[in-house]
């Protein structure tokens, strides 16, 4: 009976739950920061832990309070990481033009599908870029409920690539190619996600710690994280058994791609070596993870006891007869 309440709260407050943030998104616009993100799941995890409240309340404390402090930081860093070094225009765009004959793939695509107003085709691309900023902090709320284990390692994974890529935005400011069409170095590119949001006249929930500072780095181009976390979540979600979802997993990071080129976000090259840089931190990530395990392993093994040393053998006295007789 006890089990039969819990279920039916769970199912009601889930359901409270879907239609506040429903209203929510109506009322106040599409959140996409991070901690308004993270409020929202938490406040999802709770409807779906009402059956285990201190459980749900050593988790957040001990594994995604940290989890969502480090994303926080980066977003927070991230809008200043452009500001140390010059901003480059030239390598990136050099590279476009020599692997695809003299031009950019964003310019190509743009002069065969973007007709200066948004079609269907621009919706589709702009709900791909848009994953970018749920699926993530999703994946990781579903695997903190279902493998804690899991949930770890891919904390692990994320903040690892988020750090990667701020040192080398911090480093390497690049201009993405609507930025190197303004300063007239590359054809005409729109930039086409700010259409579409026009054109919906929708507008982003704000952020709660947002004001003041600015998030945002027009010239963290360089790698694509947008194509990194697709293929990260691709690798994190890769079927071991039923083979035939892994085209469909593996169309994620391939859209991803597509649109980031397309919309004038980022080159080729910024999407390949994003995809390296994710490939390189799933090595290290898991790398360390097996590390950290052996270590935890061998501090916890007990220390084998000492096999004590064999007694000597005992002899057998001489008797007492034979004393006294040999003295004789």
């Amino acid at each position: 009976m006890r089990m039969l309440h819990a279920s039916r709260r769970t199912v009601i407050a889930v359901s409270l739950y879907v239609t506040a943030s429903a209203a929510l998104v109506v009322v106040f616009g599409v959140p996409y920061q991070r901690d308004i993100l993270a409020v929202w799941l938490l406040l999802g995890l709770l409807c779906f832990s009402l059956a285990d409240l201190r459980g749900y309340a050593r988790g957040v404390m001990l594994e995604w309070l940290p989890f969502i402090a480090i994303l926080i930081a980066y977003d927070s860093l991230r809008g200043t990481a452009g500001h140390l070094f010059a901003v480059h225009y030239l390598p990136q765009l050099q590279v476009d033009t020599a692997l695809f004959g003299g031009t950019t793939p964003t310019v190509a695509l743009q002069h065969w599908l973007w007709h200066g107003h948004v079609v269907w085709y621009d919706l589709v691309f702009w709900s791909v870029y848009l994953t970018h900023f749920f699926v993530t902090p999703v994946l990781a709320t579903i695997l903190w409920k279902v493998d804690r284990q899991r949930f770890r390692t891919f904390a692990v994974l994320v903040a690892t690539l988020s750090f990667a890529g701020l040192i080398t935005y911090a480093l390497y400011p690049a201009a993405p190619p609507w930025m190197a069409s303004q300063a007239h170095l590359i054809a005409p590119v729109a930039r086409v996600i700010p259409a579409v949001w026009h054109s919906l006249s929708l507008h982003s929930a704000g952020s709660l710690i947002e004001n003041g500072y600015q998030y945002a780095n027009n010239v963290a181009a360089v790698p694509s994280l947008h194509t990194a976390f697709a293929l990260l979540i691709a690798i994190t979600l890769w079927p071991r058994k039923r083979k035939w979802l892994r085209p469909l997993v593996a169309l994620y990071p391939l859209a991803m791609a597509l649109a980031l080129i397309y919309t004038g976000e980022h080159y080729f090259s910024d999407v390949a070596l994003g995809w390296i840089y994710a490939i390189v931190a799933v090595l290290a990530g898991r790398a360390l993870m097996r590390w950290w395990s052996s270590r935890q392993s061998q501090a916890g093994r007990p220390v084998p006891a000492r096999k004590p040393a064999p007694a000597p053998e005992a002899t057998s006295p001489e008797p007492a007869y034979a004393e006294a007789s040999g003295g004789a």
